[in-house]
């Protein structure tokens, strides 16, 4: 089962390389960690490249109507620690953190070659499959991706450590860290891992995402 070998490999791991390629053979486990909805047309986006010296580790570029979202985040070690004893975030965060606000000035100053990169990644290097077609994403009302006239809304997620090891103090002190960022422990895939093997043995059950965390 999906949860069960996602469960094996964040008990064993010590990166986030492994657990990266996991996630690109199921790419569904990275659409609905940061989807709140289906949209029109959905991408998932490893490695991507922007800039000179810029990788994200993932992008979910999605549309509905009138608009994108585009989603990029930032993996750290699953065994990493969240939060210190001093209630500070560790090292690893703070880098992480640093790293996303850096992205978030490129984009701003860059957003036209940035929405070209995006859009010719999701032509080529999607890992989904829905929309091959080798067309220009777009949505249903005809909001291009790489169209400087389409609203794009980003979002930012850091992925860091391990749900048994944030207890409700600490979760309060990464609720507090933050500032258009996301941060979530690897439960999350964890969790939608186990509703994907629930949807498998009962196809008719309706499974929801949104209040995991």
């Amino acid at each position: 089962m999906l949860s069960k070998e996602l469960q094996s490999i964040l008990a064993e791991t010590k990166g986030e390389g492994e657990i990266s390629s996991f996630l690109a053979h199921n790419p569904n486990l990275i659409r609905w960690a940061v989807c709140r909805t289906g949209g029109h047309s959905t991408y998932v986006l490893k490695e991507f490249p922007f800039g000179s010296k810029y990788k994200a580790d993932f992008v979910v570029p999605m549309s509905y109507s009138g608009a994108w979202e585009v989603n990029i985040i930032e993996l750290e070690p699953p065994d990493d620690i969240v939060i210190t004893k001093e209630g500070l975030p560790s090292n690893r965060l703070n880098k992480a953190i640093s790293q996303i606000n850096d992205w978030k000035e490129y984009i701003a100053r860059n957003p036209l070659e940035f929405r070209m990169d995006l859009s010719n990644w999701c032509i080529k290097k999607d890992l989904l499959g829905f929309f091959n077609d080798k067309k220009t994403p777009t949505n249903n009302t005809g909001d291009l991706l790489n169209s400087p006239e389409t609203a794009i809304f980003y979002n930012y997620y850091i992925f860091i450590g391990n749900r048994e090891n944030v207890d409700n103090e600490k979760r309060r002190r990464v609720n507090q860290l933050r500032n258009e960022i996301e941060i979530f422990t690897y439960g999350r895939f964890l969790d939608i891992a186990k509703n994907f093997d629930k949807a498998e043995m009962n196809p008719n059950e309706t499974i929801f995402f949104t209040r995991l965390r």
